[in-house]
């Protein structure tokens, strides 16, 4: 069991995280965009797939699980934030339409990554709506999840309680 939290917090996530950061940050001619959204999309999966295959296991030593959780988290917020890798997007016309096109495409797939990783730890009872309601260890990973979704976007956090409620 140690073992899958080691591969994810020490390989897979920070892979993933560092390798999103670098396709971001650089901008794909036009003739790589279509390289580097298959690439981001793979870094993205890396993140969701195998937590998400894994998770009954992951949520059966909770410390373990809320430190791969709080890890998933921050790399998500980093690059889905408001304003967050789009500060950095270049003025010329070409270079800035492709920066966008990869950051918004970046917005969108990852924010339904995590909206399903939401949604099934909701079901499993693991996260709750952030009403105070849970006892207090889920309420304190369900309230750090609701911030750092609020810090992506407060319409998110609205949405997506009303579909767990």
């Amino acid at each position: 069991m140690a073992s899958l939290y080691e591969i994810l917090n020490d390989i897979c996530i920070p892979i993933a995280g560092d390798r999103i950061a670098d396709l971001l940050r650089r901008v794909p001619s036009p003739s790589d965009l279509d390289d580097t959204l298959i690439e981001l999309e793979l870094c993205i999966s890396l993140l969701f797939k195998p937590f998400l295959h894994h998770l009954k296991a992951l949520v059966s030593i909770k410390q373990e699980f809320i430190a791969v959780w709080i890890s998933m988290l921050g790399i998500m917020t980093q690059f889905l934030s408001e304003g967050g890798m789009e500060a950095d997007v270049a003025n010329d016309n070409d270079e800035y339409v492709n920066s966008a096109k990869l950051f918004q495409t970046t917005k969108e797939l990852g924010s339904e990554h995590l909206r399903n990783a939401v949604m099934v730890l909701a079901a499993m009872g693991v996260l709750g709506g952030g009403g105070g309601s849970e006892a207090d260890s889920d309420g304190d990973i369900s309230d750090v999840t609701w911030k750092a979704i609020g810090s992506i976007s407060n319409s998110l956090v609205d949405e997506w309680k009303t579909c767990i409620s």
